[in-house]
């Protein structure tokens, strides 16, 4: 792996990375969130984050909390394209499934050389998107332009295609695909429920538009896991 301003090991970039999507939504990113995401010491975290600002990879403030500079940046979406392009290699080539892919992609995603990594790009047709939705950085630093919307932040009648869902730990992915809630399924919201109360969707069968001989499944989800849900509405 390219290296950045004398960025050597594999905890470094984890650390940006884990940076990177902790600050995706514009969350302020502070040690103890560092801390419960890397599953280390705050004073584990406070050590790293000195090494890092050293570098220049990062800056903190009291107000801001820790934010990558464009360089940081770049080296935590350099490991996160690695990731997900092994991501979707397992699951379309090597055979695991949704659940088992994040787990392997870690273990491998430090060890692939560069040119393993665009041979993974090539064989998968340059896939835009991890099995899970999430968006493949390009190798210049670039992400897809995407708009989507939170499940419950849509209207009861709305109707889109489910297009990222923001967990990995796989016992919640094993449930979702069994309530036939994956990447690429039409739906429409029926419900939502006041005072946080669950959100009712009808969820088309899969490898449809909408058409089918087969009717519609209605499912009943709960708002933690309809929190990590993002649409494209309209589509």
């Amino acid at each position: 792996m390219q290296t950045f301003c004398g960025l050597t090991t594999d905890g470094m970039y984890d650390y940006l990375a884990a940076i990177y999507k902790l600050g995706r939504g514009g969350e302020k990113v502070t040690t103890t969130a560092l801390a419960e995401r890397m599953h280390v010491s705050p004073a584990a975290v406070s050590s790293m984050l000195k090494r890092l600002e050293e570098y220049g990879l990062i800056e903190r403030s009291p107000a801001r909390g820790v934010v990558l500079p464009e360089q940081g940046r770049l080296a935590a979406l350099q490991l996160i394209r690695r990731h997900r392009l092994l991501e979707v290699f397992m699951l379309e080539i090597m055979g695991f499934t949704w659940d088992q892919v994040d787990a392997e992609a870690h273990r491998m995603e430090h060890a692939i050389s560069a040119e393993f990594e665009d041979r993974i790009d090539r064989l998968c047709n340059h896939p835009t998107h991890c099995p899970h939705g999430d968006p493949i950085p390009r190798k210049d630093g670039s992400l897809p332009d995407e708009a989507l919307t939170p499940m419950l932040a849509m209207r009861p009648g709305e109707r889109g295609v489910l297009r990222r869902v923001g967990f990995t730990d796989a016992r919640v992915l094993r449930y979702l695909e069994r309530l036939s809630l994956v990447p690429g399924r039409r739906l429409r919201l029926i419900e939502r429920a006041p005072f946080n109360g669950p959100v009712t969707l009808e969820v088309s069968p899969a490898g449809t538009n909408g058409h089918n001989d087969q009717p519609p499944q209605t499912q009943v989800l709960g708002n933690e896991l309809a929190d990590q849900l993002f649409v494209a509405v309209g589509e």
